[in-house]
């Protein structure tokens, strides 16, 4: 029960405080954007693509079985162009407010939502389950996940606005690059490491990741970049 209520608490308590946060600051607007590059890209474009490519193409099936490394690398490529591009194009046309405390909400906002909809609505209905009480560590792990995965979401958002801000595509590319980058991982390291060891590795090479870049971000801050 422990596992579900930290994943609860991770997965949705943490993204609405940092929504009342944003409302507090009059930053509200930069993390519903955040929220809305997340849904356009994700969830209304590029997982039912997905889905539809996996249902009606044998070569993409036969792909997936024949060369999984090449076919998680492809996949997380495609994760890190539809959200990078999603979050460079709201920031570009849509956000007035382009200051450091916006880009941390921007991604705040979309990693907060990825985390609602993928383990915070899960684990809030599980409290409410008896199998809460079963695996109460893989749920635990899973609320781990997903702060390491809002961190990353923050210090990506950062680097793409920086790219806004001083009208240099690069760092968007580089924001593709490191979020095809990491989601490719997740895909490429079960097929080496083994069973018994492959979530530990996976979940400790997500928080350096995260650490990484968010860092960057809170480097980019102390050096005045934003100035």
């Amino acid at each position: 029960m422990a596992g579900v209520i930290f994943t609860a608490a991770i997965g949705m308590g943490l993204p609405i405080a940092a929504f009342l946060y944003a409302c507090f600051r009059k930053r509200y607007f930069p993390f519903l954007l955040g929220v809305l590059a997340f849904v356009v890209s994700q969830v209304l474009i590029r997982i039912p693509l997905l889905k539809y490519i996996g249902e009606h193409s044998t070569a993409f099936v036969m792909f997936s079985a024949t060369e999984p490394v090449l076919f998680a690398i492809v996949l997380g490529l495609s994760a890190g162009i539809v959200e990078e591009l999603a979050r460079f194009t709201a920031m570009r046309f849509f956000m007035r407010q382009r200051d450091w405390q916006s880009g941390f909400l921007f991604g705040a906002g979309h990693g907060g939502i990825e985390a609602v909809l993928f383990v915070g609505s899960s684990a809030i209905a599980l409290l409410f389950s008896s199998a809460a009480l079963a695996d109460s560590e893989i749920y635990f792990i899973g609320g781990i996940e997903r702060f390491f995965a809002m961190l990353l979401h923050i210090g990506l958002s950062i680097i793409v606005l920086q790219g806004v801000v001083q009208k240099r595509i690069f760092y968007v590319l580089l924001a593709i690059l490191i979020h095809g980058f990491v989601d490719a991982l997740v895909g490429i390291l079960p097929l080496y490491v083994p069973k018994d060891h492959v979530l530990p590795v996976l979940e400790v090479t997500l928080a350096m990741m995260a650490l990484a870049v968010f860092n960057y971000g809170l480097w980019t801050k102390r050096k005045g970049v934003w100035q």
